[in-house]
């Protein structure tokens, strides 16, 4: 297919896409194809264009180069950058996001220029640690006004803020695509605030960084351990109090109470659902509703079956006095999806397996369901769980073999397998030494071990 592309006069990104398209590789993977690259000769090449830079290269082998061709980890922001130079392309021509620019649109100012994709990454890196300069200070302390004055910026950040409101329609992405391109919008965001002199367009900026850092939590807590997801959620508050946005500090608490509910933090994810439920008082909104939800699956974890009915019909009464527009399904309010997610999860953790049902196959026709990878494995899971307390102990753990085998690699981690691991724990002596339970332990044992080996 290189070859055909090549000889048709296609230029390296023609053919790179050419490969990607028609034989169903990473972009990143038909980017080296596409040169005639061995991966041994990707990394030697590598090497030398980081030692050109003065930067370190021990790390780096093949076999971290085919875990980011295969989307099993993300390149960092220098080793990202040199790809870049090595392929002659940008970071969303290999796979690394999307691609915003509307050079139409863009004030092509001195803003544009600190935004330069060339430094996307490495500023978000930077901006993570979030440490926001005084008004007036630019990328290197000398003072930055930019050329266009208060209109551009104005319009620079509004483009921002119809980005930022369509991530959330993204939230689903696969977590390799969706994390590295909000860290490039984070980038976005940082340098606008290094020259952005109006208090009120800070506050505005300070609010997409909120919310794409929330983003990034709500994603990493499907995949990774507590400290990474909250670490992210840390930001993510930060930025909140300077945006001085109680609505978007709610969903922020209610979010992070989600993870506490995950990573067994109980006390700390309870005081956070409180704050998200006192948003508005005994207002019906969208941050009180998750407030309820995320609640209900603390308790349950807890194993408080009175106080997880009680949170869910909370929620359930809230919802059905939100507005339309409280409930459309874009990351930062409640959809019905989310309503009705939480509520079967929270309920089969009790044990409620019955209630729990009818909320689940609701959720399953939906269309999140089906780009919602690791909340339709959970709900499987769930299923697994009620057919196992039923006494059907195969057809749980068939289902649970089948879900497992569904799933792509990115998301082998995090809560799928915790949650594999708790149904198996809670099987009795004599059950868990069945043929049909030792062999979802050896499937996710298999599994761990090829990653491991690819590590």
């Amino acid at each position: 297919m290189a070859r055909e592309a090549k000889d048709a006069g296609g230029s390296d990104y023609e053919t790179a896409l050419a490969v990607h398209q028609h034989c169903g590789l990473s972009l990143l993977r038909a980017h080296r194809i596409a040169r005639n690259y061995t991966l041994m000769e990707a990394v030697e090449a590598l090497k030398e264009i980081l030692a050109s830079r003065g930067t370190p290269s021990q790390g780096l082998r093949h076999q971290r180069l085919s875990q980011w061709e295969h989307g099993q980890d993300v390149p960092s922001s220098h080793y990202l950058d040199a790809l870049c130079f090595l392929y002659r392309s940008r970071p969303d021509r290999l796979g690394f996001g999307h691609d915003y620019s509307d050079a139409d649109a863009l004030p092509q100012n001195g803003i544009q220029d600190a935004m330069d994709r060339r430094h996307f990454v490495s500023l978000a890196a930077a901006g993570a640690m979030f440490m926001p300069a005084p008004p007036g200070v630019g990328l290197f302390g000398e003072s930055f006004d930019p050329p266009g004055g208060r209109r551009a910026t104005a319009a620079y950040v509004g483009l921002l803020e119809d980005i930022t409101e369509q991530n959330g329609y993204q939230l689903y992405s696969p977590p390799a695509e969706f994390i590295p391109a909000r860290m490039v919008d984070l980038a976005r965001a940082q340098a606008c605030l290094l020259s952005a002199t109006s208090e009120d367009i800070r506050r505005r900026l300070h609010r997409v960084y909120a919310k794409n850092a929330g983003f990034i939590a709500i994603r990493i807590n499907d995949v990774a351990e507590a400290g990474d997801t909250f670490e992210w959620f840390g930001i993510a508050r930060r930025a909140a109090r300077l945006a001085e946005d109680a609505t978007v500090q709610a969903w922020i608490a209610g979010r992070t109470c989600d993870a506490c509910a995950c990573h067994q933090q109980f006390k700390s994810g309870l005081a956070a659902a409180h704050t998200a439920q006192s948003l508005g008082a005994r207002r019906a909104n969208s941050s009180a509703v998750l407030g309820y939800l995320v609640e209900a699956g603390v308790q349950a974890r807890l194993g408080r079956r009175h106080e997880t009915l009680e949170a869910t019909r909370n929620a359930d009464r809230m919802f059905a006095a939100l507005s339309d527009e409280e409930t459309v399904a874009d990351g930062f309010r409640v959809s019905e999806y989310l309503l009705r997610w939480h509520q079967a999860n929270s309920l089969a953790l009790v044990g409620a397996h019955a209630q729990a049902a009818p909320l689940r196959d609701r959720v399953l026709e939906l269309p999140l369901a089906q780009h919602d990878q690791v909340g339709r494995a959970l709900l499987h899971l769930d299923k697994a769980a009620a057919d196992i307390a039923a006494g059907e102990l195969e057809s749980g753990c068939h289902t649970i073999s089948t879900t497992w085998q569904q799933l792509a690699n990115d998301v082998r981690v995090g809560q799928v397998p915790n949650r594999v691991v708790q149904i198996l724990q809670s099987l009795d002596s004599g059950h868990g030494a069945t043929r049909q339970a030792a062999e979802v332990r050896q499937l996710l044992e298999s599994s761990a071990a090829r990653r491991e080996s690819v590590t």
